[in-house]
């Protein structure tokens, strides 16, 4: 990978005719070519009527206007807008690698994406400056903090011995009411802390390195209970990390196949009914990296998000991986309830819904 990267790629799009595709991937509205630029609307979210609101200029620099916001930049900036809503360079330097890594998921360009497994990310960011190149007046002043911002994309590892220390090792009650077995709860090593009264268990990076520990509130207090049940309780970017990967890698290539839910408690139960290939984005947003990890797994990709997902949501996400082929398990059998994961109805229902099931996007 180049010292610079992000001019050649936005060379790469404006050669090969790619804006377009970028602007249709993110959702514009009536884009249309007009002279030396294209225009379009910013997508619906935005309710912008403005059809000459989003502007690309045709140049190998790819210059950028959103007219209606009165933000201007490059083609990383206008990604940076529409998923991000970043309104500067500073706060666009906290999404940048999110922005790369979603226009070259688009077009298959791995080689430009360095966050892979094994990669030593943080020497290579020393090395480089991704930023340089958007103020080059400010260079010298700007530059320590946008490499530390970079660096900060591969979450500290923690020391396991002493985090592990300020928890009671075992499995609680409120997790096998829901439906994870005590056994699965000492694989996954599930604890208890009871400073926060918070069933707690780690978060590993995919080198199997500890960067968090995610709790679950199970006190009386209606104001946590309803503002945040779940916590973090080591600050971390949750983005560049697929739960369960160190985990479930191994047993991914032997299937040739990932699942992907939105929680933690879903890959525990999965697991414990023998699926031992299973991932959570921990939410129901899949950034770009998370996308980009997926991908390099090199295998088919199924989904296995909650009951309560429409299908516009659903493909939406599948949309960021376009070199796998991706699966989908939606509940056409009304097995479960509104807001349950395809695994919360008990393993026979899992099966069957991964069984009968499971269709293309």
């Amino acid at each position: 990978m180049s010292v610079n990267d992000l001019p050649i790629i936005k060379e790469r799009i404006y050669e090969e005719g790619l804006v377009e595709q970028i602007l249709d991937a993110l959702e514009c509205e009536h884009v249309n070519p007009v002279g030396t630029r294209y225009e379009a609307q910013l997508p619906d979210r935005f309710y912008s009527n403005n059809r000459r609101s989003v502007q690309v200029y045709l140049t190998d620099t790819l210059p950028c206007k959103i007219r209606s916001k009165r933000i201007s930049g490059d083609i990383f900036m206008l990604v940076g807008y529409i998923l991000y809503e970043v309104e500067d360079f500073d706060a666009l330097s906290e999404v940048l690698f999110q922005c790369k890594a979603f226009i070259c998921n688009l077009f298959g360009w791995h080689e430009y994406i360095t966050y892979e497994q094994g990669d030593d990310f943080e020497e290579i960011i020393e090395k480089k400056d991704y930023l340089a190149f958007l103020r080059p007046t400010q260079k010298a002043r700007k530059q320590r903090k946008r490499m530390q911002t970079m660096r900060d994309k591969e979450n500290q590892v923690l020391d396991k011995k002493s985090v592990f220390s300020w928890y009671r090792n075992l499995p609680h009650v409120s997790f096998k009411e829901d439906g994870v077995s005590v056994r699965t709860q000492r694989i996954f090593e599930v604890m208890f802390d009871e400073t926060t009264m918070r069933v707690v268990f780690p978060v590993y990076n995919s080198q199997g390195e500890l960067v968090s520990i995610k709790g679950r509130y199970v006190g009386t207090d209606e104001w946590v209970l309803d503002e945040i049940k779940y916590l973090y309780l080591y600050s971390f970017d949750k983005s560049i990390e697929l739960f369960n990967l160190h985990r479930a890698l191994q047993y991914i290539k032997q299937t040739g196949e990932v699942i992907v839910f939105e929680s933690e408690k879903s890959c525990m139960k999965a697991y414990q009914y023998g699926f031992k290939n299973c991932v959570a984005i921990s939410g129901s947003e899949m950034s770009p990296v998370q996308a980009h990890m997926l991908i390099m797994l090199g295998v088919n990709i199924i989904f296995a998000f909650d009951n309560d997902m429409t299908d516009e949501h659903v493909r939406k996400q599948a949309k960021q991986i376009r070199t796998r082929k991706c699966f989908w398990i939606k509940d056409t059998l009304g097995l479960l309830g509104e807001k349950d994961a395809p695994v919360d109805k008990g393993e026979l229902t899992w099966k069957r819904l991964i069984k009968e099931c499971r269709s293309v996007i």
